[in-house]
Formats: structure tokens, sequence, C-alpha cells
């Protein structure tokens, strides 16, 4: 890639940072240009970003620029305290000068009050009780500031220690309490709740730094300040000030209706720093307390760049990018999808030669004679003439309020987002536990998933009206409570559930309670379950957070004995497992794998087989089928991983442990990944920074050796994206044929299919059990399955849902609940009658004991119920298929493990081959 369209993509991805909507904003990694030696590229990349800020006439977003070798103009003083503080003093001057015109005037209240206590004279000089001297020394300070304090002030007049004569002391023993005492006392008592918050409920940003340092929440701030900030090291003080500085410049960011100069405040602030030196310089000091600040307040008002980082603190982890295109591709996707928790608050940037020969390019002295300058939305009229509208519209709105108000549904409606249930997520979308569909989203990706939440309503509703209004069935136990774990929304931009796997499990939850009500109202001997959803957002970026509601309600509500679901085996559905074991809840796993899952928590039992069993049989094929161009058996192997998701590195390390054989690894993380990676990466393999790179290397691979089989171990849903770069460049690689994981079953509801993308492709994937497969060869559970699913779906011909009838997602869930509700009715039954003592740790000890048959035949197989004091809470050989995807459907060409009772299947294919490799 030339160098200039790496800075083209830099600086435009940067451009967008700065100006983007506030309601769109998350938190940006500070960027560190790191390069060789005394380079100075990293240092002309800042300078010309300052250049881009700064505008020909006028300021065109707030920033500081630091360009001084000790990154502050002139020498710091003498004193310690002021030395700390001469840093930050430059970078607000700075700021406050560059604020665009029309934006007015940037206060900094908490940081200035910071400021006048870490000034003051040392504690012991303060005699007076509450450290009242300590609050007049704050309002001195607050008085230069402040035009109103100071005329305040000066209507109070003069006092005999400020050498007042006696009229002037007259006057000012008359109207020093008015003027002087009581709006000393009202800035004490707004300081207290700026920095400590309105109730315990409720605290602030000093309040938590506080609470974190003495262990107990302060009820003083001036007592506490000054205890807490004299005597810190240099990192400590530093972060208070940070702390401090990054709230108001939060505060600064957000609208006010009578405050239109805020309004124009459309762009972020912005710190550059030329020169970051090493570790130990008070720069890299300070950039690196910005970064922990930034992540702890969780502030979206700014953007920091430094160059000229001449060695790291690898104490922190940073996001690697190896050029400029990959660091703007990095940030562009902060712009487009925000940073998800936990990512790293840095991102190193490797700079050399080949950047600073962007200067000499044609191409770019003409971008850059085209697109000088930042560029920010103009408001179309000036602060006044807005404030004038604002005044009139809101008069307008007022009366017309009035005269509706009475008796009308408009004062008495709800404003709950979210309905009160639930909460709102990561991605803006109503998360959390909820009966039904009504709490959660209805977007064209969500319409079907509502429809199957729908359904399960009625069915609680069927029970419900059964059962009685008071919950207990005459003639059989009383309904319990089982919970779905899921994403059952998208979020903005985000995964679809129509494709993740999530609408194919609702499917079969609903089937599975449909069935097992059936049966329990038709004969008394049974207990009827009730389904209640709880979205864990998209990816399960918020399953902890909704783990703890599930534990709440469960704490709440007695009937819910279990949790069903965590199809996607990411480390936050980990925390969740974790969350949930913790309580006590028993948990039925659905389509995960990860062997991780099972070690999370004792209560957590799987019905998929795990990662290294899939792994073992998947390693069996590539060595036998005959699955490359002209249908010969694979001379190389290329293994598509993730190594920052739990599950492509849990199927990619277990294939390589049972493959053994030479294999090329490539490793591809997405930029929207909803987790950040690892420190340390558990697979060695070639990095590659987008998915045109992972094509053009496959392409490559296959171009060299027509014979080579590619093994796709990451998600399914960059299999469609990756397909999309190899058809374009099919010319080198007309064939090519790859191995899926399971995962891959969710890209094939995707519209076109996977061969109608890339005609030249065989599509091998694993299935976890194909119910019509299963039926044919005599099981009568995967049968029953699709007798229950024609009678409900069998006139489904949407296009992305009409496969849905053979993917193993549907027949897991199914499983999964049927295993379950086996479960509560042998708790159940082992109460003797007593209704009111079947409970979740009462089906836990039945779990963990086992169920009573040893084990049923699944719509997915064998399902091995010895529980845990049987040796495990899986099936050791749980089915495991391979199919041929294509235009006529799927066709089975490997089936290992157990089908049924007594039909155990150890070999495949023509040879035959052992399902072991």
């Amino acid at each position: 890639m030339p160098a200039f369209a790496g800075v083209e993509r830099f600086v435009e991805a940067f451009d967008k940072l700065v100006t983007q909507p506030r309601r769109h904003r998350s938190r940006v990694p500070v960027v560190l240009f790191s390069e060789p030696g005394e380079g100075q590229v990293g240092r002309g990349i800042v300078a010309g970003l300052h250049g881009r800020l700064h505008g020909r006439e006028t300021m065109l977003a707030p920033h500081a620029h630091l360009d001084s070798p000790d990154g502050s103009a002139g020498a710091p003083p003498d004193d310690p305290v002021l030395a700390q503080l001469h840093l930050f003093s430059h970078v607000i001057r700075q700021l406050m000068e560059t604020m665009p015109e029309g934006t007015g005037r940037l206060r900094l209240p908490c940081y200035q009050l910071l400021r006048s206590i870490v000034t003051a004279p040392p504690a012991a000089d303060f005699a007076m009780e509450h450290h009242q001297e300590l609050k007049d020394r704050a309002y001195e300070a607050h008085r230069e500031g402040s035009a109103p304090a100071r005329v305040l002030w000066w209507l109070g007049g003069r006092d005999h220690a400020s050498g007042g004569t006696l009229l002037e002391l007259l006057w000012n023993f008359l109207a020093g309490p008015l003027f002087q005492r009581l709006p000393r006392a009202v800035y004490a008592w707004r300081a207290q709740r700026l920095m400590l918050g309105r109730s315990r409920r409720r605290p602030r940003w000093y309040a938590q730094w506080a609470r974190l340092q003495q262990g107990t929440p302060p009820t003083d701030f001036f007592r506490s300040a000054r205890d807490l900030v004299h005597g810190v090291d240099p990192e400590k003080f530093d972060r208070i000030l940070l702390l401090a500085l990054l709230a108001d410049l939060d505060a600064a960011c957000r609208k006010r209706l009578f405050h239109p100069w805020r309004r124009r405040r459309v762009c972020r602030f912005v710190l550059l720093v030329a020169e970051a030196g090493d570790e130990d310089s008070r720069e890299q000091r300070f950039l690196r307390e910005l970064r922990s600040a930034m992540e702890d307040l969780g502030c979206t008002s700014v953007v920091a760049v430094a160059g000229g980082v001449r060695s790291l603190a690898h104490r922190i982890p940073d996001i690697e990018a190896a050029t400029l295109s990959a660091a703007g591709a990095e940030l562009a996707n902060v712009a487009e999808h925000g940073t998800a928790p936990g990512r790293p608050t840095g991102m190193v940037v490797t700079v050399g030669r080949d950047v600073g020969e962007a200067a000499d390019d044609p191409a770019a002295t003409y971008w850059l004679r085209r697109r000088p300058t930042l560029a920010p939305p103009a408001p179309r009229w000036g602060p006044r003439t807005e404030a004038a509208s604002t005044v009139g519209g809101m008069t307008v709105l007022l009366l017309i309020m009035v005269g509706l108000i009475g008796g009308t549904p408009f004062g008495n409606r709800d404003t709950d987002a979210c309905r009160g249930s639930t909460f709102l997520g990561t991605d803006g979308q109503c998360v959390g536990v909820a009966e039904g569909a009504a709490s959660f989203g209805s977007g064209s990706g969500e319409r079907a998933v509502r429809d199957v939440l729908e359904l399960i309503e009625r069915q609680n509703g069927e029970v419900q009206k059964e059962q009685g209004l008071g919950g207990s069935a005459p003639t059989g136990p009383a309904s319990r409570t089982v919970v779905y774990f899921g994403p059952l929304s998208g979020g903005a931009r985000a995964e679809d559930p129509v494709r993740g796997g999530t609408l194919a499990e609702l499917r079969g939850i609903a089937l599975a309670q449909r069935y097992v009500n059936a049966q329990a109202l038709r004969s008394g001997e049974r207990v009827p379950l009730r389904v209640l959803a709880a979205n864990a957002g998209d990816r399960f970026k918020d399953a902890p957070d909704v783990a703890r509601r599930v534990v709440e309600l469960a704490e709440r509500d007695r009937s819910i004995v279990g949790v069903i679901g965590f199809g996607q085996s990411r480390r936050q559905t980990y925390k969740a497992i974790r969350t949930l074991g913790e309580a006590g809840i028993p948990m039925v796993g659905t389509s995960g794998t990860a062997d991780g899952l099972l070690r999370q928590s004792g209560h957590y039992y799987q019905m998929a087989p795990t990662d290294s069993r899939a792994a073992t049989v998947m390693a069996s094929f590539v060595r036998h089928a005959r699955m490359t161009g002209g249908g010969r058996t694979a001379r190389r192997t290329l293994l598509v991983a993730d190594p920052a998701d739990a599950y492509s590195a849990s199927v990619a390390a277990s294939f390589r442990r049972e493959y053994r054989r030479d294999t090329r690894v490539l490793l591809y993380t997405p930029a929207d990944a909803p987790e950040p990676a690892p420190l340390t990466d558990p697979l060695d393999g070639t990095k590659l920074d987008a998915v045109e790179d992972l094509a053009r290397e496959v392409c490559d691979a296959v171009a060299d050796e027509p014979r080579t089989a590619v093994v796709w171990a990451a998600r399914g849903s960059q299999f469609q994206l990756f397909l999309n770069e190899i058809a374009r460049i099919s010319r080198r690689c007309p064939k090519l044929g790859v191995l899926g994981d399971d995962d891959v079953t969710t890209a094939l509801s995707e519209v076109p299919r996977p061969w109608q993308v890339f005609g030249g492709l065989t599509l091998h994937y694993v299935s976890h059990g194909r119910a019509p497969a299963l039926a044919a060869l005599g099981n009568g559970e995967a049968a029953a399955f699709l007798s229950a699913y024609d009678t409900v779906y069998g006139k489904d011909r949407d296009a992305r849902t009409s496969t849905m009838r053979d993917d193993a997602h549907v027949a897991l869930a199914w499983d999964a609940m049927r295993y379950l509700a086996l479960g509560i009715d042998e708790a159940w039954r082992g109460t003797g009658g007593h209704d009111e003592r079947l409970d979740r740790s009462l089906l836990q000890a039945v779990l963990h004991q086992g169920l009573g048959e040893g084990g049923f035949d699944g719509a997915t197989g064998r399902i091995d119920a010895h529980g845990a004091a049987g040796g495990g809470r899986f099936t050791e050989d749980k089915l495991v298929l391979v199919e041929r995807g294509g235009a006529a459907g799927p066709r089975t060409a490997l089936l290992c493990g157990v089908v049924a009772r007594g039909d155990v299947r150890s070999k495949w294919g023509p040879g035959p081959h052992s399902c072991a490799p």
C-alpha cells in the first residue's frame, strides 16, 4: 500500500472522530506513534494534525499542542506542587484559547476547585473547624475567574483585615452577610454536591475515587480532599487532576437547553503531544494517567495523539497497529461501532521513513490542497438568535402542554423506553429479563425473533390459564420458570440475531415448551414450564449485567429453577455463567461448544459436543476426505482463526492438536470484535489486519497448490465477507475447498447462500445434528421434533429462515429444554408430591447425580445424562456430522458418535475411516 494511502486513511478517521456527533461518541484510545531511533515522522504527523485543527483564520476545534521538549512552555517552577501543575496549566490555557468562535468560554469547575486545594498551604496552617479557612481559600480562587462573584464581594465592602475605613467597616457589617458570607456558603455547598453528588446512591466521580483510596465514602469534600490530595505520589496526583479535568471536559460538551453556545461545541477536545519521550518522562506519565482516567470515567469528549514515543510502559496493554492504514481502520471502527468495554486504552502505531516520504507524493499534495483543514459542521444561526428562538419555542410548547395536560393521556404516558423491566445495554437496545416481546426491539432483523417471543408469551398464558390465576394446578405440580439467556437484539449496525443462531435456538425452545406442556397439562404428572427471555445484548456484550439481573429476579421469584441458552462461547458468556453458578442456579447450554464453558461452573451442563470432540472429527475428515479441487485429498492445510474470540481460539487450538500435520495458521480479528484481544495470543500464526488481506493470502496459497484445504475456525458472521473478497480476486484461485466449524451454519441463512457468492466453493461444515438425517436412521426423538417443527413452521417460506429445519441450533435447543424438563420432573417426583420443596437447589442435586434413566435419545443424538457424579456434565461421544452444502440442500458426508441407544458410529466414508485421526 502506498505510504500516502495510509496517511489519508488515518487523517480521515481522525477528522471523523473529532467531528463525531455527541450521541454516537464512545471512548477513543490514545494514539501513540512509536518509531525507531530519533525519527521525526511521528512529530511531523502531530504537527500536521495541529495545522488541521488550527485552520486558516479561526480555530476549528479546541485543542492543546505540547510541542516543546518538556511538554510545556518555559521551565517549570521550583515549587514541587506548582511544577506538577505546570503541564496542566499549559494544556488548560491552550484549550481555553482555542475554543472556536461562538462556543462560549470553557469553564472547568472541578479542576479549578481541586487546584485551589492542592496549592493551599499545608493542612497544619488550618486550625478552624470543618476546614472553613480552606473553603475561604477555594472561594477566593473562584472569585478570580468569576465576574459575578467579584462584583458581589465588592458590594459587601472591606472589613478590618482588608484595611477598610470606619465607614467601610460599618457597611461590611451590614452588607457582608448578604453579599460575601452567603455567596461563599452557597459556593461551598455547590462544591460539595459537585464533587460528591446529591446523595450516596448517586455518587460523583470524586466520591468514587475517594472511596477506593480510603475504603469509606467521604462525607465532607474539603476534609477529604486535604487528606487525599496532599502526600500522594506524582502518578496519583496526576490521576486525580486528570479525572477532574476530564469530568469538566465531558460536562462542557453536554448540551444545555438555555446555553446555545454549548450546542455549537460539535467537536471533541484534542490533545496533541509532539514528543512523548521514554516511559519515565513527564509526558508519558501524563499520557498513562490520561488513558486510565479516560477509561475510569468513560470519557468520550477527548482525542489524544502523541508522537516521538521512544519506549513504552509495557505493563499497560495496547492495541498494536503495524501501519498508519491499520491505525486508520481501527479508529474508523471506533467511530462507527464504539469502543467495547475492557478494550485497551492506547493504540501503538509503528511509523518509519516510508510514511515521511508521503510528503513528496503528488497524490498527497493534491489531496491535502483539496482538503487542507478540518471541516466541522457549521451552525445555521448565531448563538444569540438561537437563544431567542429557544425561549420563544419553549414558551409556545409550555402553552400547548398546559392546554393538553388536563385529563389527557400525555401527562401519564410511561417515559421508560425499556418499560421498567429491562435496561439500556451497550448498543442502545433494551437488555435484561422480560416476559414476552414487549420490552425488546422490533427492527427488521428482529421481527422473526419477536414473533417467537410472542409465541412463548402465549404459551406462558396458556399455562397460567390452565392452572388458575393463583398458579396452583389442582391435578399436578405448579408450573416452574426457565430463563432463556441469549442475544435477542442485534443493536445498531450490529450482528443480526437471525444470523447469529438466536432465532433458531428460540424456535427450538418454543417448540420444546409446547411439547412438554402438552404432556404435563394432559397427564398432571409432569411439571409445566413457563419461559422468560433474558436479552444479553449483541454477541453477549451485556451478559454479566444481565446475569446479575437474573440472580436478583430468582431471589424474589422462587419458581425460577434454571437457565438455558449461552449459545455463543465468549468471555462475557463465561462471566455470566460464573455469576449464575455462584448463585446456585442450574444452567443448560444449547449450542455453546468451547471446552472452557464447563470449567466456569459446576452448575453448567452442556448439550453440544465440545470443541475438542468436534476437532477430532474435523481432523479425520481433512485427512481423508476428497474436499479440494478435482475431488482429491488435501496436501496443504490453511487454518483460519480469530485469536481474540474464545470459541474460535478453542476450535483452532484443538484442531492443531488433533491434526498433527504441518498447518499454516492465518489469524484475523474483525475490527468490530465485541471483546478485547487477549494479552497473550494462544495461537501462533500470520496476523492479518483486514479481510481483504486474509482472502489474498488464501488465494495465493491455493494458486500455488490447488490441493489446499481451508479449515475455517473463525465466526460464521465473517465467512460471507471472506467469500465476497475471494470472488473478487478468484481469477487466480477459481476453486476453493472449505471445512467450516459449526458456527458456519449461521451463514447458511444469509441470502445469497455462500456457494452463490463464490461459484467455485466446495463447502463442508460441522453440524451437531441434522434432524431429517437422524429421523431417517430411526431416531424417534428426531421424528417427534420434525413433526412439532412442521406443525408450527412448516409453511415458512422466508428466504433467510427456510433452511432452519436442517439447522442444528433448533434441535440442540429442543434437546436442552427436554433435558431440563426431565430433570425438573424427576426432582418433583423426588419430593413425594410436596410441591413447595421443588426449587433450583433440588434440581441441581438431580442433574449433578444424573437422571434416573442414565440418558435419552435426543433430536441431535444420544444425550448422556449421568451427571457430574457419573463422570461429567456433557456427552463425551456426542454425535458430530459433517455436511456438504449446496443448492439442492445439505448432504451428510460424515457421521460419528452415538445416534441412539445401541447405535454407535465409529467409522465413516468408503474406507471406512476412523472417526479419530
